[in-house]
């Protein structure tokens, strides 16, 4: 019965441990889901942020265009230094005409204003300075590459219905980042693809190669006060290596989680593109964020909850097995001699029966009692018989095989199943039996004997029948004398 309940066990635990990696297989796809469905929304946000503050700036910078690049007496020396002779006179009066765009420049943080000329080619480039001593227009050569570094405006020039070229307005990425920042907290960071680096020409500025991909560099600033600490961002950075390094070739919006010093942040990546509508980048938003955190939290309280209910539910099932196996063990066994009794020896041989019917197979049936035991419980009292009861039984189940069943039949009377034995072998068994009951010397009483009576089962037998043959071949032993063994044939 051990055996069973340690069974049961096994296959409670198995289904535990089985249900336990399902539950949590469940629970960790709806948190991701949930998780996902976060970071979604916060690539939403993030890109809407971009979008209001670009648009703003583009609002800002067609009013700087057509402040200046709008006025007809402008438009009239762009004109003359494009068509006239004397390009180099009406150059430096164009220089003196915008120079207080210098201060807007400045003010605006545009980096950069070329006007270009119908073939492309470069009338007039210039940049802000941030000292006075160097407020002036500084001229480039560029004929064949472009200025980036920010964001580009391009508008067409006409004077008199005739296309004169364009200007091209460049907003620094600073710009942008340092709007982001005031307005919506957080990091910034913007992200260029490396070919979009190599092209880049004008006055050379720093760029230095991404912790996160070899493939993108990112613009250092010379004074750029951070949202989160340098430190931070550099492991949030090494965090992202292995998390987003893959994703980056891919040029779509997507977001990520990373936890740093017990802190979560979402970093969302918003993909950025120049005028053409050729991707070049990323706009980096860092954000401390520990909403994720909290998908975490309750995912594992949930799932810890789930398992302390179960492993109650499987204690609970465990212990009533555990009871339900002690209680049948209780109604099947003898309670002084640990033995089966006679309702389970009754079910196991009707069960053997219908195998003899079933297979033909041989079986065989002893039914024994101790001699004078009357005697013995008047002579030395009740408990010196129960002893000599508890003897006996433990005597017969050291020289029984572990296929018999031995059952305590009622009062001083055993029977005994022989399961593919013959009578022949019974009879061996029964004998063997006697034997060792009789050599054995008993507390007080000394010798003991016991009477034996064999038979064997046919297919038309019934538990009725077997055991009146096996009582009958008992009843013949005693009228013999007592401490023999006899059998009884089946009436063929």
């Amino acid at each position: 019965m051990d055996a069973k309940i340690k069974k049961s066990a096994l296959i409670y635990i198995f289904s535990f441990i089985f249900l336990s990696i399902l539950i949590w297989l469940i629970f960790d796809s709806k948190k991701n889901q949930n998780k996902q469905i976060y970071l979604n929304q916060k690539i939403v946000k993030a890109a809407a942020e971009f979008t209001t503050m670009l648009n703003g700036y583009r609002m800002l910078i067609d009013f700087v265009n057509r402040r200046y690049f709008g006025n007809t007496e402008l438009l009239h020396l762009i004109y003359a230094a494009e068509k006239g002779k004397n390009s180099e006179k009406y150059i430096r009066l164009i220089k003196r005409k915008i120079k207080p765009l210098l201060d807007d420049m400045k003010r605006y943080q545009i980096d950069y204003i070329q006007i270009k000329t119908p073939d492309g080619k470069v009338l007039l480039g210039f940049r802000k300075k941030s000292s006075k001593k160097n407020r002036q227009i500084r001229i480039f050569n560029v004929a064949d590459k472009e200025i980036i570094g920010g964001f580009k405006f391009t508008y067409e020039l006409y004077y008199n219905n005739i296309l004169l070229g364009s200007t091209e307005i460049i907003l620094s990425y600073e710009a942008i980042k340092d709007q982001l920042k005031k307005i919506f907290k957080g990091e910034y960071l913007f992200l260029i693809y490396r070919d979009v680096i190599e092209k880049r020409v004008g006055e050379k500025k720093s760029y230095v190669q991404s912790e996160i991909s070899p493939l993108f560099f990112y613009e250092t600033g010379k004074n750029s006060k951070y949202q989160i600490p340098v430190e931070i961002l550099s492991k949030i950075n090494l965090e992202l290596k292995e998390k987003a390094g893959k994703k980056l070739k891919k040029f779509q919006n997507f977001a990520v989680d990373v936890e740093v010093n017990g802190n979560n942040y979402v970093v969302s990546f918003i993909v950025i593109s120049d005028v053409t509508g050729k991707k070049i980048g990323y706009l980096v938003y860092y954000e401390l964020d520990n909403t994720v955190k909290m998908f975490n939290d309750t995912f594992t309280i949930m799932y810890l909850s789930v398992e302390v209910a179960l492993f109650a539910m499987l204690s609970f099932l465990i212990n009533i097995r555990s009871r339900s196996e002690k209680f049948k063990l209780l109604s099947e066994i003898d309670r002084l001699t640990g033995i089966y009794n006679k309702a389970k020896f009754n079910q196991v041989l009707e069960s053997e029966l219908k195998k003899v019917k079933r297979y033909n197979r041989p079986l065989g049936l002893i039914i024994f009692d101790i001699d004078h035991f009357k005697k013995i419980n008047d002579t030395y009292g009740h408990q010196t018989g129960d002893y000599v009861l508890k003897t006996i039984a433990e005597i017969v189940k050291k020289n029984v095989r572990d296929t018999d069943i031995f059952a305590r039949w009622g009062g001083e009377e055993f029977v005994i199943v022989a399961p593919e034995t013959d009578l022949s072998g019974t009879k061996i068994l029964a004998e063997k039996l006697r034997k060792a009951i009789e050599e054995h010397r008993f507390d007080k009483v000394g010798k003991v004997t016991a009477s034996f009576g064999v038979t064997e089962a046919v297919p038309e037998d019934t538990t009725d029948s077997i055991v009146r043959r096996a009582d009958e071949a008992l009843y013949l032993a005693k009228e013999k004398g007592r401490n023999r063994v006899e059998i009884m044939l089946p009436e063929i």
